[in-house]
């Protein structure tokens, strides 16, 4: 079996074990609440696994417990990476989850519908204002930076 590159982003779950199980529990720890937080064992466990679901409600992945390529990333960035622009208009399973993270906040009234309506836009543009970012209730990578602050406030509240 080939030696894995330094600073590849392997697939990890449930049961994987080893070094680059330490190496992402390393960075899942900082991103939870004191509460949560776990030893770096090396081992892939039920806690672990809910650490990633944690980050990927952040980061605006789908929770799905599995350390993939864009949990990886994202962790590195300390940010939500490969986002697209959204804006009003826009129909999408991304779009339900920013409503989502709106709405654990206080800060969407609306359905979590995914549909990117008018309360979607003044929510952005509300938090927009209040981050001291252009308001356009456009969701750029500013705007995305900002969304996965409050998610990550509202994950370890």
């Amino acid at each position: 079996m080939p030696a894995e590159i330094s600073g590849s982003f392997p697939t990890l779950k449930i049961g994987s074990e080893g070094e680059k199980v330490k190496e992402l529990q390393k960075l899942l720890n900082p991103r939870l609440p004191g509460v949560d937080r776990f030893p770096i064992n090396g081992i892939f466990g039920s806690e672990t696994e809910h650490a990633v679901e944690t980050v990927q409600y952040q980061f605006f992945l789908k929770q799905t417990g599995i350390a993939d390529e864009m949990v990886w990333k994202s962790l590195h960035a300390k940010a939500p990476v490969g986002k697209p622009l959204l804006r009003r208009g826009i129909k999408s399973e991304l779009v339900a989850m920013v409503q989502e993270v709106l709405k654990d906040n206080g800060l969407y009234g609306g359905a979590v519908d995914g549909d990117f309506g008018i309360n979607t836009e003044n929510a952005i543009k509300n938090v927009q204002r209040t981050r001291k970012l252009a308001v356009d209730g456009i969701i750029g990578n500013q705007t995305w930076k900002a969304l996965c602050d409050i998610a990550t406030f509202v994950s370890v509240d």
